[in-house]
């Protein structure tokens, strides 16, 4: 019996468009008064999950910044954080660069981009601000909960993996979209997030089911009893799931739903 949901926000849950089905909503409140506990695992910070929040059935605590930033999702109270470890900060900020990404650099309040990356998207969300830097290293001393690079996309997995192996140990490297990779504390993954999760609310890893799909839910999928990807996941995502349902723009999260808990 499944007791605990955990569901990836973005290429998952959220439509192409960035919205969430009214199907799904109906479906997700459905699972709620079946007894299910929903929780969204995001790479998003807590100030932008927010938007999104407000939506949802939420009743257990929810995972941000990829596990990095546990929040109530009633209160907002910060309930688990982990920060980069500050003395990895301008390295990784030096080889990002020496590769020739730009990078965001998040806070636990704000969001500033490299100049030549703002200007190139004029930028991300229209309803999160963002500040641009020409020299984003002079940051280092602020508290960081992770740095995001862009990358073009044919390049990216190979980036990933050499400063995966580079940083092996020292920050946990992932990629969240076909062209950004995270830098966080080495701790950190929606998995020991989900397991903090579990453990608070005495569910065990198999009582959980979890949808994603991209790199960085993969660590989840493979904690939870089902992991299932979405069809617009990449191959390495398919290939650790359980099931594969339907994409994000066919509802794909409400279909699993209605097969394995609401049947």
């Amino acid at each position: 019996m499944y007791r605990l949901l955990a569901i990836d926000l973005d290429g998952t849950l959220l439509t192409p468009q960035r919205t969430i089905s009214p199907h799904t909503i109906t479906v997700l409140n459905q699972a709620v008064d079946a007894g299910l506990r929903l929780v969204i695992a995001t790479g998003r910070v807590p100030y932008i999950f927010h938007e999104f929040g407000k939506y949802l059935p939420l009743n257990a605590p929810q995972i941000t910044s990829n596990g990095a930033v546990i929040i109530d999702p009633h209160t907002y109270a910060t309930l688990h954080e982990q920060y980069m470890p500050q003395d990895e900060v301008l390295p990784i900020i030096n080889a990002t660069h020496e590769l020739g990404l730009q990078l965001c650099y998040y806070t636990d309040q704000k969001l500033f981009a490299e100049q030549a990356l703002y200007d190139l998207h004029n930028w991300y969300l229209n309803s999160v601000p963002v500040t641009p830097t020409n020299d984003i290293s002079l940051l280092h001393t602020q508290p960081c909960i992770k740095i995001a690079a862009f990358s073009a996309a044919a390049e990216i997995s190979a980036i990933r993996r050499e400063l995966a192996q580079q940083f092996s140990g020292r920050l946990y490297v992932t990629q969240t979209a076909h062209t950004w990779l995270e830098f966080l504390h080495p701790d950190v993954s929606k998995a020991n997030g989900l397991a903090f999760i579990s453990h608070l609310l005495n569910i065990k890893p198999e009582e959980i089911i979890a949808f994603g799909d991209n790199h960085n839910d993969l660590e989840m999928l493979r904690f939870s009893g089902l992991g299932i990807a979405m069809r617009n996941a990449n191959d390495e995502v398919k290939s650790a799931a359980d099931y594969v349902t339907s994409s994000n723009a066919e509802d794909g999260v409400a279909a699993a739903l209605e097969r394995f808990v609401l049947s």
